[in-house]
């Protein structure tokens, strides 16, 4: 492949990595500038509600990209953490909600900044409660790769960044590399993809990508990466072919919310290899 010298952003998603069509952002109020907002009490409530709360939450997450969903998945979420402030369930699931709230489409890079610094934070919280699970590390290397996407690139790299994600996507991979749809593979793709010359690797990026894909075929996040590598490599036609199969796939093989946010992606880069 032909490497061109671009300066670009590292985008990470597994997940997927996450994950990023639906205006996920549009109508959700995000919280208030500054420190993650602290748990309030729960008046009358006890230990024994935390599982209530959290089983809430994840009934509503499949369906978090409509409207008015993500702010009441918060604010059970800290009314669990009120109740248990380091319970690994709460704090990883903290973790997934700030890292969805960074990786949506058009947000200011100051704010994608502030909502994965958050992401990194709760998800160092979640490795010390329990640095045996995979959620923890996987969020808290998504939260340091939406914060360096919203300082830039460049100015993550010379505040030492890279191995701060690094060591987390590490670890996330060696506990349990199929999480996320193997969304550690797709973030190592995309990581050498948005590297800056001269680290900026094209044949990484594609293995990274393909062996994701072999790894789960219907990961449709590693799909559009991997198109958009190819339109950066001046090959349209590969590309062109791998959106429209993300486009044909019905959403709701995985997780419907994350397929149609990375729809949204695809229509956007067809309407480039085609122009």
């Amino acid at each position: 492949m032909r490497t061109q010298r671009v300066a670009t952003r590292l985008g990470l998603c597994a997940a997927a990595l996450c994950a990023v069509v639906e205006p996920a952002w549009a109508g959700q109020t995000a919280p208030p500038a500054g420190a993650a907002p602290q748990a309030a009490p729960v008046p009358g409530a006890g230990p024994q509600d935390v599982a209530a709360f959290l089983a809430g939450v994840d009934a509503a997450w499949p369906n978090r990209d409509e409207p008015g969903r993500m702010d009441p998945i918060l604010a059970d979420l800290k009314k669990a953490e009120a109740l248990a402030p380091d319970d690994y369930e709460v704090l990883w699931r903290i973790a997934r909600w700030y890292y969805w709230m960074a990786d949506a489409p058009g947000i200011p890079d100051e704010e994608k900044a502030r909502l994965g610094k958050t992401t990194w934070d709760y998800g160092d919280k979640a490795t010390k409660a329990n640095p045996n699970r995979v959620e923890g590390w996987f969020y808290a290397s998504t939260g340091v790769g939406m914060y360096s996407i919203g300082i830039s690139i460049v100015k993550a790299l010379l505040d030492g960044m890279e191995s701060k994600y690094l060591d987390r996507l590490k670890k996330a991979q060696g506990i349990d590399p199929s999480y996320y749809g193997y969304g550690a593979e797709v973030a190592w793709g995309r990581y050498y993809y948005e590297l800056p010359w001269p680290k900026y690797d094209a044949e990484k990026s594609e293995q990274a990508l393909r062996q994701a894909l072999k790894l789960y075929p219907k990961n449709l996040r590693a799909k559009v990466f991997l198109a958009e590598l190819y339109l950066k490599e001046d090959h349209p036609k590969e590309a062109t072919k791998l959106l429209e199969a993300v486009l044909a796939a019905t959403p709701g093989a995985y997780d419907a919310p994350e397929e149609r946010r990375v729809q949204g992606m695809a229509r956007q880069l067809l309407a480039k290899a085609k122009g």
